[in-house]
C-alpha cells in the first residue's frame, strides 16, 4: 500500500487517538495527519507533544465534530483519504446522567462526520465502537454473530446506533465503513482521571499521584475484563485501513481474547510497582456488566488482526510510563 496523502483523526488529543497519531507517523512518515479535538476530554499538552514530535506533518484544529461548517472546510481543504473516528464523550456513568448531551456528540456528531466524508470522497471511515454494545453477553467468548447487542447504558446504545448508520452510508453512498468494538483499552497516555480510565490507569494514578485520585473498587473484584493494550488497538485501526477488501459496515471485536479479574489486576499492579494499593469499597456501578471476553477470530480472518502485546507486558509498559510522568 502506498502512503496516504492525508488522514483525519478525530479525538487526537485523547488516549487512543494520540497513540494512533504517533504510531501512524512512524509507519507513514510522509502522510499529513489532520487532527480534530475540542478538549472536552482530550488534553492540550498531548497536542503540544504531538506537534513537537511530528512537526509540519501534523495539522491540528480545535473544534467540535458538531461544527458542520468547520468540518466541511477541513474536508474541502485537506481531502483526507481515511478517517479514524475516536472523538466521543466516552464515560458510561456520564452518559447515564446526561443522555441528551452525549447523544448529540456521539450520534449526531458522528453522522455529521460521515456526511462530510461522503461529500469529499473519503476512501474508508473507521469507527471506534465499543464492547459496551453487547451489555452482558450471554455467550463467552463473545462472537459478533452470536450475541445480539443489548446495551445497558446510553453510551453503549449510542455506539450501537452508529454501526447500522455506517452500513447505510456504505450501501447508499459508497463510503466504505468499518466499526471496531474495543474491549477495555489501557496503556500509556491514559491518565487515571480521564474519560477512558480503566481500573489500570485509575489505580496507577492513585499510586503515583495520590493528590489527583483516590483509589476505589466497585463490587467484589471478581468481575473480569478483556483488557486490550492500546498498541493492539492502534494496529487494528491501521490494518483495517490497509485492507484491500471492502468492509461495507462490518463490525469486529478488538481485544486480547482473554480475561483478567479486577482482583488479579490489583495483585499484578502491586507486584510491578512494589507498592501497596489501598482501595475504598463501593457498590457495583450502574449500567456495568460482570464479565467481558472477546472472540477475535473474525478480525483475524478479515484483516489479519493479532494482538502483539500481552496484558502482562502491556501492564509493565503502562507502569513504566506512570513512573516516567512528572505530573
Amino acid at each position: 500500500m502506498t502512503h496516504p496523502k492525508s488522514i483525519l483523526v478525530t479525538g487526537c488529543a485523547g488516549f487512543i487517538g494520540s497513540n494512533l497519531v504517533r504510531q501512524f507517523h512512524k509507519e507513514f512518515p510522509q502522510t499529513r495527519i489532520i487532527g480534530i479535538d475540542d478538549f472536552s476530554s482530550g488534553r492540550r499538552d498531548i497536542v503540544q507533544r504531538l506537534s513537537k514530535e511530528i512537526g509540519g506533518k501534523f495539522v491540528f484544529f480545535e473544534y467540535s465534530i458538531l461544527n458542520v461548517r468547520r468540518l466541511e472546510a477541513t474536508f474541502k481543504k485537506y481531502k483526507p483519504e481515511y478517517v479514524f473516528h475516536f472523538a466521543a464523550i466516552p464515560r458510561v456513568s456520564y452518559s447515564v446522567e446526561h443522555p441528551r448531551e452525549t447523544s448529540e456528540v456521539n450520534i449526531v456528531g458522528t453522522i455529521a462526520l460521515l456526511e462530510a466524508a461522503k461529500n469529499h470522497a473519503t476512501k474508508r471511515f473507521i469507527f471506534s465502537s465499543s464492547s459496551s454494545v453487547y451489555g452482558g453477553a450471554k455467550l463467552l467468548p463473545t462472537k459478533e454473530s452470536e450475541n445480539l447487542p443489548n446495551p445497558q447504558s446510553p453510551y453503549g446504545a449510542q455506539k450501537y446506533a452508529i454501526e447500522p448508520i455506517c452500513r447505510v452510508f456504505s450501501r447508499l453512498y459508497g463510503l466504505d465503513t468499518v466499526s471496531l468494538r474495543y474491549f477495555n483499552a489501557f496503556g500509556p497516555w491514559q491518565y487515571g482521571d480521564s474519560a477512558y480510565s480503566t481500573v489500570v490507569s485509575a489505580w496507577l494514578e492513585a499510586l503515583y499521584f495520590p493528590k489527583h485520585k483516590k483509589a476505589f473498587i466497585e463490587g467484589d473484584g471478581n468481575q473480569s475484563r478483556d483488557f486490550c493494550y492500546v498498541d493492539n488497538i492502534v494496529q487494528a485501526n491501521i490494518l483495517a485501513m490497509r485492507s484491500k477488501k471492502p468492509f461495507h459496515g462490518e463490525v469486529f471485536n478488538i481485544a486480547h481474547g482473554e480475561r483478567t479479574t479486577v482482583n488479579e489486576v490489583k495483585r499484578l499492579i502491586e507486584k510491578y510497582t512494589g507498592r501497596k494499593l489501598v482501595l475504598d469499597r463501593r457498590p457495583p456501578r450502574k449500567g456495568d456488566v460482570r464479565h467481558t471476553h472477546a472472540d477475535i477470530s473474525k478480525a483475524r480472518k478479515w484483516f489479519g488482526y493479532k494482538p502483539t502485546v500481552s496484558f502482562d507486558e502491556g501492564l509493565k509498559r503502562t507502569v513504566a510510563w506512570f513512573e516516567s510522568r512528572k505530573k
